[in-house]
């Protein structure tokens, strides 16, 4: 049996990694704190190792590992193009993507990047993105300066402009920016190394390992609802309810009374219930922990 190499990424978006990881039935033992070197209870998983964002495609490319979890940012800043097995909609704290945006202060008349100064600095993480970004703009002119973090203090100390991630916007507010262009939108992707998943065999174990994640995420976005509808109500609450499939329906040993059970969207849940009270349903229950929707 192949056995496959998984990186993905240490720092900011970690635990939310562990988290669906865990709930994938994934769970990671570090072994070695200074290698962020894991396992888990999966006979055809080698290792999972947390490593720096920036650094995971190059490790993918090279082969040391045959599967990563990366953002689409550092791909497309490094230029690597490997199999998509996966896109999830995720940042730091939130189910949506990030952005990686163009930034100024409040206080500059810049609007655009053509009113950037000529032969002005920019810094930034997205070293090789932003040359690729600013030639594209016709502005070769302008020089890119790494940042190695606190980006957004940078125009502060004599930059122009910064190249920056941003989720919500609340450190470009807090620091006196503002975005004046939005170079891509970044989503986490589970990407293969292009041999590894050329190999038949390999390659059936990579797949498993993005449906599992895929599932842990799904379960992420529903919440399991159990009520007891009297028989007069039935019909309605199935169609209140609805569900991946529709409702599981059991009769009670209450005459007249019957369980509906669904996997419903978390952001439903409270319209649900409340049309459901309205129609004499009782006892509901929600579940908001669920690890794994395998559809």
């Amino acid at each position: 049996m192949p056995k496959i190499r998984i990186v993905v990424p240490d720092g900011s978006m970690q635990k939310r990694i562990e988290e669906i990881l865990a709930n994938a039935g994934l769970e990671v033992k570090i072994e070695k704190i200074r290698t962020k070197v894991g396992k888990v209870d999966v006979e055809w998983i080698e290792i999972v190792s947390f490593q720096r964002p920036q650094e995971i495609p190059h490790y993918l490319e090279r082969g040391q590992f045959d599967v990563a979890i990366v953002g689409q940012d550092w791909n497309a800043n490094w230029g690597y193009e490997f199999p998509v097995l996966l896109t999830l909609p995720i940042g730091r704290s939130g189910n949506k993507p990030v952005k990686i945006v163009l930034a100024v202060s409040q206080d500059s008349a810049f609007q655009k990047v053509k009113d950037l100064p000529e032969g002005c600095e920019v810094a930034t993480e997205y070293v090789q993105l932003s040359q690729k970004f600013f030639s594209s703009k016709g502005r070769p002119d302008i020089v890119v300066v790494p940042s190695y973090g606190n980006t957004e203090h940078k125009i502060r100390f004599g930059a122009t402009a910064i190249i920056d991630v941003v989720e919500s916007g609340e450190s470009l507010r807090e620091n006196n920016l503002k975005v004046i262009c939005e170079i891509m939108e970044s989503s986490v992707v589970v990407v293969a190394n292009k041999k590894s998943y050329a190999n038949a065999e390999k390659r059936r174990y990579i797949d498993c390992f993005a449906q599992l994640i895929k599932g842990a995420y799904q379960a992420s976005k529903y919440v399991m609802l159990t009520a007891n509808v009297p028989k007069q109500s039935l019909d309605g609450a199935r169609r209140i309810i609805g569900g991946l499939k529709g409702p599981t329906c059991s009769p009670l040993t209450t005459e007249g009374w019957f369980a509906l059970q669904s996997v419903i969207p978390r952001e439903n849940e409270q319209k649900v219930i409340f049309k459901l009270l309205q129609i004499g349903v009782t006892d509901i229950i929600v579940n908001r922990d669920i690890p794994l929707i395998m559809s």
